[in-house]
């Protein structure tokens, strides 16, 4: 048999329940199980008509591949061998690009890794959820989702573009410090060769890039030195605080529950923003758990000191209302 377009065909499928086999712990995620396995063949790919072009898998015959089995469609195959005799094998189809990682082996044994999904990131996870080594504090991101943060150390190569024939690219490169919902990620142990040539464990995270939404730049000790990036099409703002009055009079502190009109000024923008918000201006927005996150990192003030700050990301199609210089909320 032979399989087309991007597919590909593994063999020798291991369960996330059998945990350590030859030394790879595939820890379970919330709802994803993990497997895995040989490469045993692979698609032709597929042609990109714009360019006149074949565009094959990332993947080769050979490579060991993590992927997730509930997508994989079982093939049974009954093999006649040499001898006459019938034996069955068991192979599972999947696309290439469903391949989350492709392992690094020697002498039969995994010591690392060779490449991770086209858009994911492999990230080492700071050694604390609250302060990182840098010093970047994390509050909760939102009310319901634990935060951690790390360094990436690892990504794809992007999304295919078959306009431009070319890979999209990561939000995140290796190096930079990220922040990153736990519920996203697949936890991964695996053994890596060190400078010694000597085999460890190591732990990963690895991460859809849609779901990093700040870098942070840091100098040679890891200590923070200003925010790098952000997500396109998103915002950093800080919230006013204060006293708020009501219709009959009376004055209320700010209240911190969802779907709440909230004012807060405009300090950070993302890239391919379509609105006109710009630096300092004052929006309004809902508060709602799902449509911001919550921060606190490194802002330069006016006399040009960093100092850590609350801050939120959200995307900019949450903004209700820019107000003008003289009108508040």
């Amino acid at each position: 048999m032979k399989v087309t377009d991007f597919n590909i065909l593994i063999e020798n499928e291991e369960s996330i329940d059998k945990l350590s086999i030859g030394g790879l712990t595939l820890a379970k995620n919330f709802t994803i199980p993990m497997a895995y396995g040989r490469v045993v063949q692979v698609g032709p790919g597929r042609f990109n008509k714009i360019h006149s072009k074949q565009i094959p898998p990332d993947i080769a015959v050979g490579d060991l591949v993590v992927y997730n089995p509930g997508i994989a469609k079982t093939i049974q195959l009954n093999i006649k061998g040499t001898d006459g005799k019938i034996s069955k094998r068991t192979v599972f189809k999947i696309e290439a690009k469903e391949c989350i990682l492709v392992l690094n082996e020697t002498d039969g044994k995994i010591c690392g890794i060779k490449s991770v999904k086209e858009n994911y990131v492999l990230i080492k996870r700071d050694k604390t959820d609250k302060v990182t080594l840098g010093g970047i504090h994390i509050v909760e991101l939102n009310r319901t989702i634990n935060n951690i943060t790390g360094t990436v150390v690892m990504t794809g190569p992007g999304k295919y573009d078959s306009q431009k024939d070319q890979r999209q690219g990561c939000f995140a490169q290796p190096g930079d410090k990220v922040a990153f919902i736990e519920m996203q990620a697949i936890k991964l142990t695996i053994p890596m060769m060190n400078e010694k040539g000597d085999i460890v464990k190591e732990t990963f995270y690895d991460v859809p890039d849609s779901a990093l939404d700040v870098l942070i730049s840091t100098d040679k000790e890891g200590n923070m030195t200003a925010l790098k990036k952000i997500k396109e099409k998103h915002i950093l703002v800080q919230r006013d605080t204060g006293i708020k009055q009501t219709a009959t009079g009376i004055y209320l502190p700010d209240e911190d529950k969802e779907g709440h009109l909230v004012e807060a000024k405009v300090i950070y923008l993302g890239d391919n923003l379509t609105s006109g918000v710009k630096v300092g201006d004052r929006i309004i927005y809902v508060d709602a758990k799902d449509n911001n996150k919550k921060f606190k990192l490194p802002i330069a003030g006016a006399d040009g000191k960093i100092t850590n700050e609350e801050c939120f990301i959200l995307p900019e199609s949450e903004i209700e209302v820019i107000l003008d210089e003289d009108e508040s909320f």
